[in-house]
């Protein structure tokens, strides 16, 4: 009784009637932040990245509108939590790419992909752990792009041999993310730097 009525005050108030948040799946996307969002929440240590709260419907994302808050029941516990979990699964989705030296020592992981939910895969639980044997317990993110992670060691200076390949990766897209380094303290991306 208590969804008819809410239904019928949506109805009555002329907004769009969606389903509950309960059955929507969160995805929480880096971006630019000179994009044109309605929701976005920052990212400490930056002014050019943001976190975008997006959900995926017949392979188009859809970032969060400020019309869909009341009607999906949007909250931002509830994003979190979904975000969380559905990161996870995309990072499942991805194989990591190792580059190594002339010496064969790796000096960073590359993930590659088309899935337009791959910036969100940093934000996965286990996305430090998952390069903990091969980089290290610490590392150091690059999201230049929409379709390139790159993840280095934090205890290497590689990311600052690597920065004009993250600067070109980023200018020669059609798609940027973010010039900026980024670390992961407990389970949040906070901006370190630029690499240039």
């Amino acid at each position: 009784m208590r969804k008819l009525n809410c239904a019928l005050l949506i109805i009555a108030l002329g907004l769009p009637l969606s389903l509950p948040a309960a059955e929507d799946v969160w995805h929480l996307l880096v971006e630019p932040s000179f994009m044109p969002h309605e929701a976005a929440w920052p990212i400490p240590g930056t002014k050019t990245s943001v976190l975008v709260p997006s959900r995926l419907e017949e392979g188009e994302v859809l970032p969060l509108q400020r019309d869909e808050v009341v009607p999906r029941q949007v909250t931002r516990a509830g994003i979190l939590a979904s975000a969380r979990s559905s990161a996870s699964e995309v990072l499942k989705r991805l194989t990591p790419r190792y580059v190594r030296d002339s010496n064969q020592v790796i000096q960073y992981a590359v993930l590659e992909s088309n899935d337009p939910l791959m910036t969100s895969a940093v934000l996965a639980p286990e996305f430090s752990g998952r390069f903990a044997e091969t980089l290290g317990p610490e590392i150091v993110v690059a999201i230049p792009n929409h379709s390139r992670i790159f993840v280095f060691p934090r205890l290497s200076l590689a990311h600052q041999n690597f920065s004009d390949l993250i600067f070109v990766e980023y200018q020669s897209t059609p798609y940027p993310v973010s010039r900026d380094l980024f670390a992961l303290r407990n389970g949040k991306l906070i901006a370190i730097g630029s690499p240039r």
